[in-house]
């Protein structure tokens, strides 16, 4: 079956991505096609000019799930040396021979091709067998991944949520670290935390983790490790959670931040500063 598609890296699945999947499937419906997402494996600029490659919001697989949870299906491309070398008429020619494409709806913003084109230069055009069709913008404000990376970037939880749509999470696997946490009398859950991807700010976290609430640090611990320049960890005191949790992969949610991370005089200072975190953490709004 013919098919209308959009193409893009869609990193986040944020509200404007789905406000642009909401309109493809509008689409479909009217022209009797399928809906079609053709998303990458990684982001464009890992090949382009991978030292501006921007961390990313989530996982390919994840994005492909989230994706496909708004009603459309998705095929996943490698972004390489031939993909990267194709004009928009070449492109959408490949689209229609490759992926049965009819329709392409281009969204807001967005060009293809080598010679990067646009709305302006395409929209109403039917090329190599394919239709173009401009998406409109959201009609309440405009969202972007970058704009994500960036409210992250300063901690800004709740724009960031709010520009998603729902809480910023880190996926990983728990790993055993110094334990230092339980001599406190707060163990953690260390988080092996996939590099690649981003990092809220430095700082103290209201979170979720496995239906708890919890308290994240994200940093450097310059109390316990007594140095400015420790590697980067992040850490989750699950309040109200007892059990092993070494080994389990683990998605840990973020609901906002608490407080940036300080360096105290002494280890009862920490320890009454982690107790004030948990009653910050116990009296968040979740928007439960």
């Amino acid at each position: 079956m013919m098919k209308v598609a959009v193409t893009g890296t869609f990193d986040g699945v944020h509200s404007g991505h789905r406000f642009l999947l909401s309109t493809l499937r509008r689409e479909a419906c009217g022209r009797a096609l399928e809906p079609l997402v053709l998303t990458f494996s990684d982001h464009p600029l890992a090949l382009i000019a991978p030292e501006r490659k921007p961390p990313m919001l989530m996982s390919v697989s994840e994005r492909a799930r989230l994706i496909q949870a708004e009603g459309a299906e998705v095929k996943v491309l490698d972004f390489d040396e031939s993909l990267r070398r194709l004009t928009a008429a070449e492109f959408l020619a490949m689209l229609h021979n490759r992926f049965e494409v009819a329709v392409f709806l281009l969204g807001f913003n967005n060009t293809i091709g080598s010679d990067r084109l646009g709305a302006a230069e395409l929209a109403g055009r039917t090329i190599g067998g394919v239709e173009v069709l401009a998406a409109g913008e959201h009609p309440d404000f405009t969202v972007s991944s970058s704009e994500i990376r960036m409210a992250l970037g300063r901690g800004d939880i709740a724009a960031a949520n709010r520009m998603l749509g729902r809480p910023y999470a880190l996926e990983g696997r728990v790993v055993t670290g110094r334990q230092l946490g339980r001599t406190l009398g707060f163990p953690t859950a260390n988080i092996d935390a996939d590099p690649c991807m981003a990092l809220p700010a430095i700082g103290v976290y209201a979170g979720r983790m496995l239906g708890c609430k919890a308290v994240v640090n994200i940093g450097r611990r310059p109390t316990v490790e007594g140095r400015d320049d420790a590697p980067l960890s992040v850490e989750a005191h699950l309040l109200d959670y007892s059990g092993d949790l070494y080994g389990r992969h683990v998605r840990l949610e973020f609901f906002g931040r608490l407080r940036g991370e300080q360096r105290f005089g002494s280890l009862d200072e920490l320890k009454a500063a982690i107790a004030g975190d948990i009653k910050a953490a116990v009296d968040f709004d979740y928007g439960e």
